[in-house]
């Protein structure tokens, strides 16, 4: 069973439950921002916020998931921000358009879930363990049993096909 994180979170605790998930967020953060600095800055950002509401993470039942989805939040505020021409010093949008702006991007994520989830089993398997959980091809193909080029394959005509009903 789960141990919840103590009230006193110390660093040492801290680093020890989060800093295994560095790699997949930093691969989810640099999938969006194509930018290693701004990766790095979004992976920083979701880790300061986790620290100073640490008193509260011993609750979140998958913490995995909630931190890949917390860095992919930032990346696409920060793109956000980009679009605006805003900065960290800047005036931020006004709430109803960074309303607007986050719900329309829950919805297009909501809808390449969906599109992942109808994929055939191997195509599905392979999207999600590599651009989802940012895994290698090697690590894939260890838990698939699929060699590299049947998984380049699958993860092709996956995005393929995503792309194809996205836009359509």
């Amino acid at each position: 069973m789960r141990q919840p994180f103590a009230f006193k979170m110390d660093t040492a605790e801290f680093k020890q439950r989060m800093m295994p998930y560095a790699r997949q967020m930093y691969t989810v953060a640099f999938s969006i921002l194509k930018e290693s600095s701004d990766a790095e800055d979004a992976v920083q950002d979701v880790f300061l916020r986790m620290w100073e509401k640490r008193s509260g993470v011993g609750s979140i039942a998958n913490l995995k998931a909630y931190l890949l989805s917390a860095v992919r939040n930032r990346s696409f505020d920060m793109i956000e921000k980009r679009r605006s021409g805003g900065d960290d010093g800047a005036i931020e949008l006004s709430d109803e358009g960074k309303d607007a702006g986050q719900m329309e991007r829950k919805d297009a994520v909501s809808k390449i879930i969906g599109l992942i989830s109808a994929l055939p089993e191997p195509q599905r398997t392979v999207i999600s363990m590599h651009d989802i959980e940012g895994m290698e091809y090697d690590e894939i193909s260890r838990l698939t049993g699929m060699n590299e080029g049947a998984l380049r394959t699958a993860l092709s005509r996956a995005r393929r096909r995503i792309r194809e009903i996205f836009k359509g």
